[in-house]
Parts: structure tokens; sequence; C-alpha cells
């Protein structure tokens, strides 16, 4: 498993990038900073910090994403802009600039975040730029993390649960915009072979990344979740229309019917045609 590492790109040719940023903020009297997609601090706060002590309590925090959401009980204005290597085609994390509210008394608050959203996109633009010339220049081998597959990261694979994956689904809840972006896709290309790669790929996120985040906002794994879901869709197709089971099947996307037949038995504890046949089974 591979992982783009955005704060060796910070750090890359004597922290060029790192430097833009401090001389860009204390020229425009903002406080920036670099986020990975964990939410992790990449970088420093760069600009003039105030002296209430707010920073060190935001340092200390282990997920920065919440101030997307709080800044306003830290008393801040904010935006940030995505950050993407295009050689992967993936989001790597995000620029964030953040004003302190004791500095921006008696002006309009919309204006604030109007401004930091321009210098957040303006940030975004120069570090994609820098970064597309550093990648090119040293390659893109010295900015990924190689991870080992671990004892875990399989056993996550082999916890779920098939028979009760269909009840999961009906419960399924997330906020999170990239998975809400990836279901969304899924459910548009139920009659595709879709692949992980495909997906993580849609939602311009690395595969590893994508498929610990889907896990975790599921609590069901990539593939589970899509087969649960053609399942899903073939119960109501076998319910309320008179398609044989081989044009269900190549309706879902399956290569193969015995396939089809064995995945939906898995899930659903019946056969196709039983199920079909079986008047008292509910959708």
């Amino acid at each position: 498993m591979e992982e783009f590492d955005i704060e060796a790109l910070l750090s890359s040719n004597e922290k060029t990038i790192i430097r833009l940023l401090e001389d860009y903020a204390n020229v425009n009297n903002i406080i920036a900073y670099v986020i990975d997609n964990n939410g992790d601090l990449k970088s420093s706060f760069f600009g003039n910090l105030p002296t209430d002590g707010i920073f060190e309590q935001i340092s200390e925090m282990k997920n920065l994403n919440k101030i997307t959401e709080k800044h306003q009980e830290y008393n801040l204005s904010y935006a940030d802009a995505a950050l993407r290597v295009s050689v992967l085609g993936q989001i790597v994390g995000k620029v964030c600039c953040i004003e302190p509210a004791n500095r921006v008394n008696g002006q309009n608050f919309g204006m604030i975040s109007y401004e930091l959203g321009q210098h957040s996109r303006f940030l975004k633009r120069l570090i994609e730029s820098v970064g597309h010339l550093l990648i090119n220049e040293h390659g893109i081998g010295n900015f990924m993390i190689k991870y080992p597959l671990e004892v875990d990261d399989i056993i996550d694979e082999l916890n779920d649960d098939d028979s009760v994956a269909l009840q999961q689904l009906r419960h399924l809840s997330t906020s999170n915009d990239s998975i809400i972006s990836a279901i969304e896709y899924i459910d548009d290309n139920l009659d595709k072979h879709l692949t992980l790669d495909q997906v993580s790929n849609h939602v311009f996120l690395s595969d590893y990344y994508f498929s610990k985040l889907f896990k975790r906002e599921t609590k069901l794994s990539f593939s589970v979740y899509l087969n649960a879901r053609k399942i899903q869709k073939a119960m109501m197709i076998l319910k309320q229309t008179s398609h044989s089971i081989s044009e269900v099947s190549e309706e879902l996307g399956f290569t193969r019917m015995s396939y089809f037949s064995q995945t939906f038995k898995k899930y659903t504890g019946y056969t196709p045609s039983d199920f079909r046949n079986e008047e008292y089974l509910e959708i």
C-alpha cells in the first residue's frame, strides 16, 4: 500500500513551499496551514499568531478537520481549499486560512470569509504548481510512503458479516462528502463492474485511504457494500418485474449467473428463484 507524503512535498528543496506559505501569510496578515486527508497538521501555523493561546490549544487537536465545522466556537473566520496531485489524480489534503475574530472587529464577516476563500484558492494553486515542478524534478517515488499490508487490515476485511450487510444498509448514515459522493456514484452505476480504484479515483482519493475511510463511515468494506447494494436492487427487480434471473444478473453487472446466484444466497439466505417464489418474503 502507498500513500502520498504531503509533508515531504512541503519540505522539499529546502522547504520552498513552506517559505512561500510563510511569506504569503505574513504579507497578507492571515494565518495559513496545511493538513492531510486525516486532518493531521502537516505544517506549522504561518502568520502573526494571536497571543491568547488559542493556537496552542488547536495544535494539540488530533483532527484539525473539526475546525471546518466548529471554527466559530474558536472565534475564527475560516476557509480552505483541497490540494490535488495531478499525476496521481488524488486529493492529498487541504490548505487552510483563518483569521481571529478580534482582528476583524467592525468588518463584514461575510466579506472576511470571501477574502479568506480567495487566499486559500490562491495558495492551492501555488502549492499545486510548485509541487508539480518538484515532483517532476525528483520523481513521484520520493513523495510516497509505502505501508506494509498489516494483519489488522486483513482481519478488517474478514470481519464483515455478509448475512447482516443488507440490514446495515438500512441504517447507513454518513456526513462525509467523499463517501456520500462515492455512494451516489455506486448507486448510479450498479449495472457496471465497479472496482475500488474506479470509485476512489472518482472522489480523488487513494484506494488505500478511501477503503479505510469507507469502512470507517459505513461499517462495511467497499466490496461488501457494493455487493449488498447490487443484491438489494436484485431483490426489488425479482419481486417487481418478470425479468429472468439471467437478465437480472446481467442488469447488475455480474459476469456469470452462477456467481450472481451464489452471491444472492450468501447475502439473503435464498437462491434468486426461491426468493421470487416466496410471497411472504419482504424486501
